[in-house]
């Protein structure tokens, strides 16, 4: 997977099958590697403090990155990510799609999310936890991202039926979302919401339900 950017080239590096942890300034020093109008966007959708920024929070990413061998320096001074660091460098900075999924429990105080950033070639599943780190799980663009999402929705109602679920997709260009309830065996799932009360939709089977999410990578999102 050759590189568009001005950054390290990807050839060799192999996805990873296990999830993985950046911390916050680890992955601003990623970010701050391009400044692209899909980094801008990742770095907001992502919430890093603009502190992490600063020159010094910046070099302790750096470092960081370098204990771990994912950040090399060449013979003329110029530094080069590797391994996984490359890989989510390259996703956050030259994203074309991102899906925030919003996962709600049975009160507002239970949420939580995840972002789900698609490059041409690399995704990237990042979670928030403790500290500003983030877990982060990488794959290929296949062009199943409606199975993919439909399957984190399943399990999430498969750990708690009361949950709720929010996909909002972006794009440079606009939005879309969809909020999905379980309905005894079913699900409700509304498209278009803008507060409560608001959304088009209705009740649909499991079919209806990869349905529906798939249908938000198809349509052209609103400005």
């Amino acid at each position: 997977m050759a590189d568009p950017m001005k950054g390290t080239p990807l050839e060799g590096f192999e996805l990873p099958e296990d999830v993985f942890g950046l911390g916050a300034g680890e992955l601003a020093y990623l970010m701050a590697r391009h400044e692209t109008p899909a980094g801008e966007r990742s770095r907001r959708l992502l919430m890093l403090d603009p502190r992490t920024a600063d020159d010094a929070a910046l070099l302790a990413g750096a470092s960081s990155l370098a204990s771990r061998g994912w950040l090399t320096v060449t013979d003329d001074g110029t530094p080069e990510s590797r391994s996984n660091a490359a890989l989510v460098e390259y996703a956050v900075g030259a994203a074309t799609r991102w899906t925030r999924i919003g996962l709600v429990g049975e009160n507002v105080s239970q949420a939580d999310f995840a972002i789900l950033v698609e490059s041409d070639t690399v995704i990237a599943l990042m979670q928030p936890r403790q500290l500003a780190s983030w877990f982060i799980r990488l794959g290929e663009r296949d062009g199943n991202t409606g199975a993919l999402v439909t399957g984190l929705v399943r399990e999430r109602f498969a750990a708690n039926a009361e949950a709720g679920v929010f996909l909002e997709v972006q794009t440079l260009e606009g939005s879309t979302n969809l909020a999905i309830r379980r309905s005894g065996t079913d699900f409700e799932a509304l498209t278009d919401v803008a507060g409560p009360g608001t959304g088009t939709g209705g009740v649909v089977d499991a079919d209806g339900l990869q349905d529906a999410v798939t249908a938000l990578y198809a349509e052209t999102v609103s400005a």
